[in-house]
């Protein structure tokens, strides 16, 4: 079982990213345990250089690159989707000097600090209610009422159980703040949650810090995590959003914004 960092991490991703990543990420794990299925789409629909890169990636033998360890980028790749495209990449890179990249490209933060920032809201001030178990509670609550779980949920729900009975003996203490966060949730509508209800307060920190993590840009407008922690139902205000990136140095995009229109004559 992986470190305790590696399983809130592993919560988080599935929490913040598209369900269509978690569908191929599930897609992936049957495939290493149903020989059956595995043998039905090699035969039925595979290349022979898909079948290899594939067979290849089950075994651990071959990994993608950065940019497509996940999703619809890890298809291409698979498929050799993208070969022209790293073709064409290395041939610019050996005939043109590359313009070096920023040591420190999220938001003028480097990657280190970034996890070093995870790592601290993930221990820190988690209430009375632990950060994975709220996580989790948090994303069967978004679930429509009477629809079948999400492939995001079932791979939640696999980790937080692999980790409850990892040891020699069950977790109890996971097992308490599943409950306390079920309960915390129990009778409140679906919808916005805001700062008032956080079961976890450092829980939209550590949205916004994660969505840093995977878009890397050299400054961030305060909409875009607005328009990322709505996608969760989060509902937090523009001044808190403009007061964490002052108090950890994120450099904001503070240009002007698309003019408004003119209401017509």
């Amino acid at each position: 079982m992986p470190s305790s960092t590696a399983f809130a991490d592993a919560i988080l991703s599935l929490s913040a990213d598209s369900n269509d990543s978690a569908c191929v990420a599930l897609f992936m794990q049957l495939l290493r345990e149903s020989p059956g299925l595995h043998r039905w789409l090699a035969t039925a629909f595979l290349d022979p250089r898909t079948r290899t890169r594939l067979v290849r990636y089950l075994r651990d033998k071959e990994r993608p690159p950065g940019h497509a360890v996940r999703g619809r980028q890890l298809l291409a790749w698979l498929a050799h989707a993208n070969a022209a495209l790293e073709i064409d990449t290395a041939a610019l890179a050996r005939t043109h000097a590359l313009a070096p990249v920023s040591a420190s490209p999220h938001g003028g933060l480097t990657r280190a600090q970034m996890i070093h920032l995870i790592r601290r809201y993930q221990a820190d001030g988690a209430g009375n209610i632990a950060l994975v178990p709220f996580l989790i509670a948090h994303a069967w609550r978004q679930a429509p009422d009477g629809a079948p779980p999400s492939a995001a949920l079932l791979l939640m729900g696999g980790i937080f159980f692999q980790a409850v009975f990892a040891g020699d003996t069950p977790s109890s203490s996971l097992i308490r703040h599943l409950a306390k966060a079920v309960e915390f949730f129990h009778g409140q509508p679906l919808g916005s949650i805001t700062r008032a209800h956080f079961g976890y307060v450092n829980w939209w920190k550590l949205s916004v810090l994660h969505y840093m993590l995977n878009h890397p840009k050299p400054c961030y407008r305060t909409r875009d995590f607005a328009r990322h922690l709505a996608v969760q139902k989060i509902t937090v205000d523009t001044k808190d959003l403009r007061r964490f990136c002052k108090k950890h140095g994120i450099t904001r995009d503070i240009r002007p914004g698309r003019p408004r229109r003119t209401a017509p004559v």
